[in-house]
């Protein structure tokens, strides 16, 4: 089985057998040396609360939990609210250069938080000691090392050089003052135990029901090396060499690519790629390795369908940034295709194009609301400034992810839509642009990987040595990014944002490219068109670029959005872990905040 529960920390069969406060005071001030680690039991029972942990898919209950440092909810389809993709109603301080938790937050907050890789150790510390075969033992260490590894990786994105630390830090540990650990041999170690996770982990289909296997693994791996092969090519600052990681990242996606996995498709290109995202169950998807189910009878939901249909969480809508670089049906940038029928309307600019468009995001009159449920009145034309209701600062509502089911909204914080963490496309679109940077991207490889995401939606494959300029795009590499990718690479990372618009993916790719100011890039909306918004006044309500363009920002951030190269590229630690430990050093251009 691929899906992972919510529930999977509370299952009765466990916790009818053990203390009942075990879980809430988990897990070092309950488990004792006397009465632990003795059995499978024991250890499966450690390992269940780390899946709602690291596999948060859209959170639970309520789903407002943030994301520090970012600062928008933990839900994988908010993701892109910071990026260049989307833009919330209230701009992001992380993409306006005015973050400054670290100022503010105490010890541990902004995500220099190591509980959780205490609880790993603990783990990793103790579960040789009872009478449990080896191998049934190194399955739940292979559970941990995964999840360790997960995490580490995310600190490394964020902070860059972190402390490596194996064991369970006590009060007087020497690592309580130690320096961090050089990024090098952080991310050597992530992949020595994530290589373990691989292999203590079961086959696909031979794991216990809803745990992980070996090939989630493998995925985590995929996405881990390109991360980091790329962050060391593109931030040459460093020093380092990331062409082995491209290489575990090349040989991870083709254990995947070995015919277990497909590209979800029923041969409807006008329905099948939304509808991938609008789900209650992925059993059986040939695209899903891994995702998270919600269970409104065990009282494990989340008010995601509700909320995000709603447009509630954030108020945001897309960016004119992403709609352009949506090719036309033939093949060809809108700057380029004689198909390309114009901007002066959003329903103009959606004729002929990629149908992943107006499946990501909503056309006027597309997947509305039904009548008398709160936020219908963002149909048939979105609720822009001006107008009541739950607002769409840009006017592109997005589409990914809309369950229109009412009877999940119902269910408020019980809401039960499935969420996707690993899908087989970006295994594809991670093996592409691996073997690009390794100077080993032939058509073959376009044909396996990128050509067969593009044929889901009917678009004309990529080829070669016959691929079109884009004046667009080259012209925001020139003007926003110290280099200019070769056509192919841009076509890949095309096909990247493309295929993977709010799924929280686009920050990432920013700062592994080193291509941070395209946040800089202005953030515009629709083109406005007063007849269809009589009641919305210019240069009160909404205030428009030179050629009409809506600009969610123009009072807000008069300036636009500001991208530091010299310190975005990482976050601060907090003010006051550097004055606890003396010998951590700030990360470059924090310092003096």
């Amino acid at each position: 089985m691929n899906k992972i529960y919510i529930a999977i920390a509370c299952l009765t069969v466990f916790l009818s057998s053990c203390n009942d406060e075990f879980m809430e005071r988990y897990p070092l001030d309950q488990i004792s040396d006397e009465n632990f680690w003795k059995t499978e039991q024991d250890l499966e029972l450690y390992c269940n609360s780390f899946y709602s942990t690291y596999i948060t898919g859209f959170g639970s209950g309520w789903g407002t939990s943030t994301v520090s440092p970012y600062g928008y909810n933990e839900a994988i389809a908010y993701g892109d609210v910071i990026s260049d993709n989307g833009a919330p109603q209230t701009y992001s301080k992380v993409a306006a250069d005015q973050y400054n938790g670290h100022i503010s937050g105490g010890s541990g907050s902004g995500g220099w938080n190591w509980s959780n890789i205490r609880d790993l150790n603990y783990f990793l510390d103790n579960y040789q000691r009872g009478d449990v075969a080896t191998e049934v033992r190194n399955v739940y260490a292979g559970e941990i090392y995964f999840f360790k590894a997960w995490d580490y990786f995310k600190k490394v994105k964020t902070f860059g050089d972190v402390p490596w630390l194996t064991h369970v830090v006590q009060t007087n540990s020497p690592e309580l003052l130690a320096p961090r650990t050089p990024r090098e041999e952080v991310m050597d170690s992530v992949i020595y135990i994530l290589d373990k996770a691989i292999a203590y982990l079961p086959e696909k289909g031979s794991e216990k029901t809803d745990r992980l296997n070996k090939d989630m693994a493998l995925h985590l791996k995929s996405r881990i090396c390109l991360y980091e092969g790329t962050y060391r090519k593109y931030h040459s600052e460093l020093g380092l060499d990331g062409t082995e990681f491209l290489q575990e990242a090349v040989a991870a996606s083709e254990q995947l690519m070995d015919g277990t996995y497909n590209l979800y498709s029923t041969g409807d290109i006008e329905n099948d790629y939304n509808e991938l995202f609008a789900t209650y169950s992925y059993d059986g998807n040939p695209e899903v390795i891994l995702w998270k189910e919600y269970a409104a009878d065990l009282n494990l939901g989340v008010a995601f369908s509700r909320y995000y249909a709603q447009n509630l969480r954030h108020r945001h809508g897309a960016t004119r940034s992403l709609v352009d670089e949506y090719l036309c049906v033939d093949g060809q940038p809108i700057s380029e295709s004689d198909l390309f029928m114009g901007k002066e309307t959003i329903q103009e600019e959606m004729t002929n194009r990629d149908p992943r468009l107006s499946q990501t995001i909503a056309n006027f009159g597309t997947y509305n609301l039904q009548a008398g449920v709160q936020g219908a009145n963002n149909a048939p034309y979105p609720n822009i400034p001006g107008l009541s209701g739950n607002q769409c600062p840009t006017g592109y509502r997005v589409a990914k992810w809309f369950l229109n089911d009412p009877t999940d909204w119902d269910r408020v914080t019980n809401g039960m839509q499935a969420a996707i963490v690993f899908r087989y496309a970006e295994t594809l679109l991670n093996y592409a642009e691996a073997k690009y940077e390794l100077g080993e991207l032939n058509q073959t490889v376009l044909d396996e990987t990128i050509n067969l995401i593009r044929a889901r939606v009917n678009m004309p494959p990529l080829v070669m040595g016959a691929i079109p300029s884009d004046p667009i795009m080259e012209s925001n590499y020139a003007t926003y990014c110290s280099y200019m990718p070769e056509p192919v690479l841009r076509e890949i990372r095309r096909e990247r944002r493309v295929e993977l618009a709010f799924e929280s993916f686009r920050w990432d790719d920013l700062m592994r490219w080193k291509a941070g100011r395209f946040l800089e890039i202005p953030v515009e909306g629709i083109k406005f068109v007063q007849d269809q918004f009589p009641g919305v006044e210019i240069g009160k309500d909404v205030f428009l670029s030179e050629e009409g363009y809506i600009l969610p920002y123009f009072e807000t951030l008069p300036n636009g959005r500001a991208f530091d190269e010299e310190k975005q590229y990482l976050f601060p630690i907090p003010i006051e872990d550097l004055v606890l430990n003396p010998n951590l050093d700030q990360n470059p251009g924090w310092e003096a905040n």
